[in-house]
């Protein structure tokens, strides 16, 4: 199956190269997975994703795969990418603002964990990117609202690396939902806290 790179990539940067820094979140329209720059093709089932016409793709930034669906909120973030002296200094002032966001809806325990995850106490809610260069930062981040979980271990086995935290749980004793958590806001009022606080970065 033909591994494509992701559209969202180059739809960012032509947007940064006519607008500069900007953020644009949405919810996923269809089930797509997308692989990090680095990440075996393994930890993808290919084979279902072609019987089941599931595009794969491999986005620019690292990170590990992740299965895209309705439900999920992409969070794409792109800064000026001179502000910081090290690319990897972005991810963790990043992931304290999406934390920061999803707490003052109401969600307890709201942690950053590992390289640039944000839980819900010790299960994963959003796994996160970054690709940059001298001109910009590329966050992308998918953050899990009210997905069907059950996507995430059909679509993909364990993957190939994991953060110490998850200490080689299966995906469905790693992951959970915003909506499994208890929130029960509109989408319009997460994207506009993420939005708030991802402006101060």
């Amino acid at each position: 199956m033909e591994i494509r790179p992701l559209p969202y990539d180059a739809q960012a940067l032509e947007r940064f190269r006519l607008e500069g820094p900007f953020l644009w979140l949405w919810e996923a329209a269809a089930i797509e997975c997308v692989l990090g720059a680095g990440t075996p093709s393994t930890d993808v089932d290919l084979a279902l994703c072609a019987a089941s016409d599931v595009p794969v793709y491999r986005r620019k930034g690292g990170g590990g795969a992740v299965v895209l669906s309705p439900g999920c909120l992409i969070i794409t973030a792109c800064y000026d990418g001179k502000r910081k002296q090290f690319a990897t200094q972005w991810i963790d002032p990043i992931a304290q603002a999406i934390a920061r966001a999803i707490a003052s809806l109401g969600l307890p325990d709201v942690r950053v964990r590992g390289l640039g995850d944000v839980a819900l106490g010790e299960r994963k809610i959003l796994g996160s990117s970054l690709y940059a260069n001298r001109e910009l930062a590329l966050y992308q981040g998918s953050l899990l609202v009210d997905s069907d979980l059950d996507l995430i271990p059909a679509y993909l086995p364990h993957p190939s690396k994991e953060p110490d935290y998850r200490g080689g749980r299966s995906h469905l004793d790693f992951v959970t939902s915003l909506a499994r958590a208890g929130y029960r806001g509109s989408m319009s009022d997460l994207i506009q806290a993420l939005a708030r606080e991802l402006r101060q970065v």
